[in-house]
């Protein structure tokens, strides 16, 4: 085991099983600071992959089983450290991307609202869904990717723009890249889509 000291925090991380051993099966962390926040989200990160990495691993990649592992680890330390992160990158108005895989556009749609709405992050345009103004059949589209950002993608769209597109993967989840000041680059995943639900 290694034991990480942050600020007045301390927790501790299991070590990266080695190759062909089975990952932890839950992670037990608090975060309350970027540096706990980073170090809890890159211990998850690493189960994640270690997990879709395993021999006999099922879905493309692995990413069945990844996605068995990660409904095992308790939400309420992760949605922490989520929070501790995008409260750090604010003051420097650092961007904050998203990235979703989900079944259909419409479960994708319902998890990008949600992360948004409970983030406090800028809503802006979603494109991918109609053509020249005009609603698509999104039913039978299948799986999709959207990514969002809280700075716009391109010229003309405003802040919180996103884009959904076709994914072939069996990756369900959302990846989470913050900017701090830092200049340190993070990119933490899959965290679950179901993380943030929306208020009834």
């Amino acid at each position: 085991m290694v034991a990480l000291f942050a600020a007045s925090l301390a927790f501790t991380l299991p070590r990266p099983p080695p190759l062909g051993a089975r990952p932890p099966s839950r992670l037990c962390l608090s975060a309350t600071d970027v540096a706990s926040a980073s170090a809890l989200l890159a211990a998850y990160d690493e189960g994640h992959r270690a997990t879709a990495a395993q021999p006999g691993s099922e879905g493309l990649g692995g990413a069945i089983s990844a996605n068995a592992w990660a409904a095992e680890q308790p939400p309420a330390p992760l949605g922490e450290a989520v929070r501790a992160l995008l409260a750090a990158a604010k003051p420097g108005d650092g961007r904050i991307m998203l990235g979703f895989c989900a079944d259909d556009a419409a479960s994708g749609v319902a998890a990008l609202k949600a992360w948004v709405t409970s983030l406090g992050l800028p809503k802006g345009t979603l494109h991918g869904m109609d053509r020249d103004g005009v609603p698509l059949d999104m039913s039978t589209f299948g799986s999709v990717y959207i990514k969002y950002s809280s700075h716009s993608l391109s010229a003309g769209d405003p802040p919180g723009t996103a884009i959904l597109s076709g994914y072939g993967g069996d990756f369900r989840g959302v990846y989470f890249n913050p900017q701090l000041p830092d200049g340190l680059f993070r990119q933490y995943a899959v965290l679950p889509l179901s993380h943030f639900p929306l208020a009834p």
